[in-house]
């Protein structure tokens, strides 16, 4: 965080974690009680609230405007993986060839949070996690709301794949009876580009 800061000329960081996380909130707020400049804030749990003009409006209170971006409201937004990626490249030399990956759903037998190597397939992470417990309907790489569906394990771990999910019958569904015909006519104006 203190090499993000200094690169970009920065008095004033947040690391805004989501309430639903108060190990993280606590552990956070600890390593970083000794720096000022730096506040870590627990953001009320709510989709999407990890996206960047919602993360910005969550720790700042100023907001992006449609089509704007972080910088003309004075922001930069970083994610985790990227400060572990900016740390490992400035501390210890080493290029961005590891993505840290939730590997994750019903057919899982094992989930993990694994440091998988760019290039690694997904059926090489969903075998180091016992393999599968069933047969998925739905593969996802990336989160449900965003991510993209898989035809077959030979993908590989790209710099944004963040999660592989595997689901069975209707884990993914968060309502019985929902009101969506999957039309998909939502898709092309979704201001947050959700698929």
């Amino acid at each position: 965080v203190q090499i993000c800061m200094k690169v970009l000329g920065v008095k004033k960081a947040f690391i805004g974690i989501e309430d639903n996380k108060p190990e993280a909130i606590q552990n956070l707020t600890e390593a970083f009680k000794d720096i000022p400049e730096v506040t870590v804030l627990a953001c009320k749990t709510k989709y999407p609230q990890g996206a960047e003009k919602m993360m910005i409006e969550a720790c700042t209170g100023r907001q992006v405007e449609p089509g704007g971006l972080p910088m003309n409201v004075g922001c930069v937004v970083s994610n985790v993986g990227t400060v572990i990626a900016i740390t490992d490249a400035v501390c210890q030399g080493i290029p961005f060839i590891e993505r840290l990956t939730t590997v994750t759903g019903d057919c899982i037998k094992e989930p993990k949070n694994l440091r998988l190597r760019i290039g690694t397939t997904f059926q090489e992470a969903i075998d180091y996690c016992g393999g599968f417990s069933k047969q998925p309907d739905r593969l996802i790489a990336g989160g449900p709301m965003m991510g993209l569906a898989q035809y077959n394990l030979d993908v590989t771990v790209g710099k944004g794949t963040g999660a592989m999910l595997a689901f069975a019958d209707k884990e993914e569904q968060y309502v019985a009876e929902p009101q969506c015909i999957r039309c998909g006519k939502c898709v092309g104006v979704c201001p947050m580009r959700l698929e």
